[in-house]
C-alpha cells in the first residue's frame, strides 16, 4: 500500500487491537495501484482544463485536500500549466496553515524536503472567493463538504453542473481502530 504524500504511516505504540472496525463498502474491489489512479486523476483534470472546463473537486478539508494540493502543485510545476487552483476557506485553510506550521508531524518526504522549500507553501494554489463561481475563466476547485450535500461544494455543483466540460471529481477514505 501506498502512503499519502503529505503524512507518515499511522501507528501506536505498545498497542495491540482485540478488535479492528473498518468501512468495507468495497472490499472485494480491486483496484488499480495509487500511482494508477493519481494518473488517472491528474490526466482528468488536465484534459478537463484542456478542453475549457472547470474542475470540482470535492474532499475532506482535513488531509485529503492536502494530499491533492501537493499531487496537483507538482503536476503544474512538471506541466507548467497556468489554470488557477483555489481550496475552499473554512477549515481547509486552517489546516493547511497548521500543516505549514508543523512540517514535523508529516511525513520524512515532506521533511527532507522542507530544507529547500514549505510544501504547503502553494505556488499555484490560492485561497478561493465565492465571488469565483461566476468566474468565465478555467479553474480547479477544492471545495468542501466532500459529500456534496451543502456548502461551498453544493454552490459551485449547481452553478457548473449544467455545462458539458466542466467536471466533479471526489475522493474518500474511512477507518476505524479501537484499542483496548
Amino acid at each position: 500500500m501506498t502512503p499519502d504524500r503529505h503524512l507518515g504511516a499511522a501507528w501506536v505504540d505498545k498497542c495491540r487491537p482485540d478488535l479492528l472496525l473498518s468501512e468495507s463498502t468495497y472490499a472485494t474491489t480491486i483496484r488499480d495501484s495509487k500511482r494508477c489512479r493519481e494518473r488517472d486523476f491528474l490526466k482528468k483534470v488536465h484534459d478537463c482544463v484542456e478542453k475549457g472546463g472547470k474542475v470540482l473537486n470535492l474532499v475532506f478539508a482535513l488531509g485529503r485536500a492536502q494530499e491533492l494540493c501537493i499531487l496537483l502543485e507538482a503536476y503544474w510545476d512538471r506541466m507548467n500549466l497556468k489554470v488557477p487552483i483555489y481550496f475552499s476557506l473554512g477549515l481547509t485553510e486552517k489546516a493547511n496553515h497548521y500543516y505549514k506550521l508543523f512540517v514535523t508531524w508529516t511525513s520524512q518526504k515532506i521533511k527532507e524536503t522542507f530544507v529547500q522549500r514549505n510544501m504547503f507553501e502553494f505556488k499555484h494554489i490560492k485561497a478561493f472567493d465565492r465571488a469565483y463561481i461566476e468566474n468565465p475563466g478555467l479553474m480547479v476547485v477544492f471545495a468542501t463538504p466532500g459529500m456534496l450535500h451543502a456548502g461551498l461544494s453544493l454552490q459551485i455543483f449547481k452553478r457548473w453542473a449544467s455545462h458539458d466540460l466542466n467536471m466533479v471529481a471526489t475522493n474518500t477514505i474511512a477507518a476505524l481502530i479501537i484499542c483496548r
